[in-house]
């Protein structure tokens, strides 16, 4: 099959989850558009790449560059104007949704939903719930898959005493950092904690984030550490590397790309729930076997400390399962769901 798949976020290509981070909506793009050329299929990828390049049997083009003269089918990712794209009335249209599905009810996008009729594919089953429709369009839920280098980590040691972070300071992280400060470190002067963040590792000048910037400075004699994301596999050394990762619940989240990642390395995670909706984070982890959700405060600390404690009974466990249920989801397993669309 002719496959065209465009994005219009920013510059990247199946090359760069290798090599520097990557946000989890375009490495999904990328991995999928790689998953797809491995099975046999002719794939372009249309995207904001400088240049362009055939990585991994993709062939990755600049946006402006004239459009494929055919195609079979057309997946669309997250916006549906790119769905007018590809002016091929024999192409089957898929619109790939990853954020806030509400904006489809706005005007503009319900006339696109019209006139191109897609199939519109969901991250998670939370997901497509999260969309009420004026009309019945054919719907599938298909979850991302994981890298394989995720999938491939193997533990054959315990870590040293590591809680990691990959949220968005904005999201939660002022909270989980004066629970550990005053809860956690206190008690385990040997643990660590390393928070994955770009924005505070480069000292981005962003108004919202000096609170937060200056609470983090201030915590770095309770080991508290600011890492630069990196890239697939580097993220799955630090994943493996770590006893828990600590994650709040975030309201705007649909699927929660780093939590997939950790567990399939066999990372146990405690979500902060607070007053926030688990659901979603419940299509990411078992509750009791390969994390647990912490409805408040104490729970939440009480569960870091174990998980970071000398005895590691409770991290093995966790550790084991989690590897064992959440590494099994692919890229090529996600590759062959997309194929049933149009087969």
């Amino acid at each position: 099959m002719n496959i065209v798949m465009i994005d219009d976020s920013y510059a990247f290509d199946g090359a760069t989850p290798g090599t520097r981070a990557l946000g989890g909506a375009e490495k999904a793009f990328a991995h999928l558009a790689g998953a797809l050329a491995a099975r046999g299929h002719d794939v372009t990828a249309i995207n904001r790449c400088d240049y362009q390049a055939s990585v991994d049997g993709v062939l990755w083009v600049p946006f402006e560059t004239p459009r494929p003269p055919e195609c079979d089918v057309l997946i669309a990712f997250r916006k549906p104007q790119l769905l007018a794209e590809i002016d091929d009335p024999a192409a089957k249209s898929i619109l790939w949704l990853w954020g806030q599905p509400k904006a489809l009810n706005e005007p503009a996008n319900q006339k696109l939903l019209e006139k191109y009729d897609p199939v519109l594919v969901f991250v998670g089953e939370n997901h497509r719930q999260a969309w009420k429709s004026w009309r019945d369009f054919k719907e599938a839920v298909i979850v991302p898959g994981i890298a394989d280098c995720y999938i491939d980590t193997q533990i054959d040691a315990t870590p040293p005493p590591v809680a990691l972070v990959t949220t968005h300071p904005l999201h939660g992280l002022q909270k989980i950092l004066r629970l550990w400060q005053e809860k956690i470190q206190p008690k385990n002067d040997k643990a660590e904690l390393h928070i994955y963040s770009a924005s505070l590792h480069n000292g981005a000048d962003d108004d919202r984030l000096k609170d937060i910037a200056e609470a983090v400075g201030n915590a770095q004699a309770a080991n508290v550490i600011i890492k630069t994301p990196g890239s697939d596999s580097e993220m799955a050394t630090a994943y493996s590397s770590a006893r828990v990762h600590l994650y709040p619940v975030i309201g705007a989240e649909f699927y929660g790309s780093t939590l997939a990642e950790s567990q399939a390395s066999g990372t146990p995670a405690v979500i902060y729930a607070g007053d926030g909706d688990t659901k979603v984070v419940l299509e990411r982890i078992g509750n009791g076997q390969t994390g647990y959700i912490a409805p408040d405060e104490n729970a939440f600390v009480n569960l870091a400390l174990e998980l970071l404690a000398a005895d590691t009974a409770m991290y093995q466990s966790l550790s084991r399962d989690a590897k064992t249920l959440q590494a099994g989801r692919n890229w090529q397993s996600a590759a062959i769901e997309f194929e049933a669309l149009w087969k």
